[in-house]
């Protein structure tokens, strides 16, 4: 809380005590989360933004995927991420519901049969990620904050240039395999961090690939974002990412796969590992 000792202002000017109490006035007002709004968030990418723009006192309920910060936990709970209730999102009076697509698109034609704003959030690339950022800022009474948020974003993702980009396979589920395509905000980072997704000629922002595929393109490097190993497949011996032992496991999905501020520290993961 701001505040000036009377000592202080009693020996001021008048004219100047009340310039300062107008820009006292300015800053509380330009920080303070807009009256009455009461945020159900069922994304948890909005969610982290959400603190990270210093609102989250308009915050009154999340889902169970909703877990970080650490004081996430605590807001009350609407459902799991594939499956939020709409009784107990209704129950909150919120003004705003954030969806996210295409996970929720039911959830969302539920609750346009009521009285609630609703926020969609539908991010394929970073570009996408700073314009929902802004726009999040602008509701929440939070410009100012959600522009700094996307300018630190924006430093810390600087693009590198290596002498030569290595190969990149991301894989997001085991069975059937899922990988990234150009549409997604994941591709870009890869080659923010100086790598080469070897399905960045595929359209889709998450396609399904044959193992034999995965193997023609020989990746340098591998990415495995889900518990189960690859390293015991038939025929992926010849794999340079096996053959040289650069299979990546350990990584925090969560860094790479909410499109959100902790993207920075999956992008220095992604670096760190690409460009070794």
């Amino acid at each position: 809380m701001l505040r000036i000792s009377q000592i202080t202002i009693s020996h001021l000017p008048k004219s100047r005590i009340l310039i300062i109490v107008t820009l006292l006035f300015f800053v509380v007002c330009t920080n303070t989360p807009e009256p009455g709004m009461r945020v159900v968030s069922l994304s948890p990418a909005m969610t982290e933004i959400i603190y990270a723009l210093d609102a989250d006192v308009s915050l009154v309920g999340v889902t169970t995927l909703c877990d970080y910060p650490p004081q996430a936990r605590n807001k009350p709970k609407v459902g799991d991420f594939s499956n939020p209730s709409l009784e107990r999102i209704m129950g909150m009076q919120p003004t705003l519901v954030i969806v996210h697509l295409p996970e929720q698109r039911r959830i969302q034609d539920q609750l346009e049969r009521f009285d609630v704003n609703i926020f969609v959030s539908e991010t394929r690339t970073l570009a996408d990620i700073y314009a929902e950022i802004r726009k999040l800022g602008t509701l929440l009474n939070r410009s100012q904050q959600a522009e700094s948020l996307v300018h630190t974003m924006q430093a810390d993702l600087q693009p590198i240039s290596p002498a030569r980009r290595k190969r990149v396979y991301i894989e997001l589920s085991p069975r059937p395999l899922i990988t990234i395509g150009a549409g997604s905000f994941l591709n870009e980072l890869i080659e923010l961090a100086g790598g080469q997704n070897i399905f960045s000629d595929l359209d889709k922002d998450y396609p399904i690939v044959q193992q034999e595929e995965v193997i023609r393109r020989n990746p340098e490097v591998i990415l495995v974002l889900h518990p189960v190993a690859v390293g015991s497949r038939s025929g992926w011996d010849n794999v340079d990412a096996l053959k040289y032992d650069r299979v990546y496991a350990d990584i925090n999905q969560d860094h790479l796969m909410r499109p959100g501020p902790r993207l920075v520290e999956g992008f220095n993961t992604l670096r760190e590992i690409v460009g070794e």
